[in-house]
């Protein structure tokens, strides 16, 4: 009887695998003034060298990262990005949508300015991220470029 199980055990085992790629798990909900974000991406760039980890945010704010198409990333130092913008509107004459409206305020959509880092270890980790639209106090936008104009 105790070989059976033994073998069972096995058996289910190897139908189950082993684990993926990357042995970081990311997973958290993402807030805009206390309000979960409907929409959107979280990207996570390592502050070394490595991949860039994405996830896309659900209808209750909720996101899981990914690696390519893996699951998780590497354990590490990562600067954070959100970008999160209305639906696109259809171009009634055929040509390209028109990219939606942003919802996430510009400073969270550079890793340069967005000023969220996380250490991420190894195993399972809840990283959750609650975002303001009041900017922080070193926020300088960059100057709209001018157009010339066309003689």
């Amino acid at each position: 009887m105790k070989l059976r199980s033994c073998c069972q055990i096995v058996a289910v085992s190897m139908m189950i695998g082993c684990g993926g790629t990357y042995d970081s798990y990311v997973t958290g909900v993402v807030t805009l003034d206390s309000t979960p974000l409907t929409r959107g991406t979280v990207s996570f760039k390592p502050l070394s060298s490595g991949p860039t980890a994405y996830g896309f945010i659900e209808s209750n704010g909720q996101f899981s990262m990914k690696t390519g198409s893996e699951a998780g990333l590497p354990p590490g130092e990562y600067s954070v990005t959100v970008v999160a913008n209305e639906p696109s509107i259809v171009n009634p004459d055929g040509g390209p949508p028109t990219p939606g409206t942003p919802i996430t305020p510009p400073w969270y959509r550079s890793s340069s300015t967005s000023g969220l880092e996380r250490t991420i270890e190894a195993g399972s980790n809840e990283v959750n991220f609650d975002l303001s639209t009041e900017p922080p106090a070193d926020w300088n936008p960059e100057p709209k470029k001018k157009r010339r104009k066309r003689r």
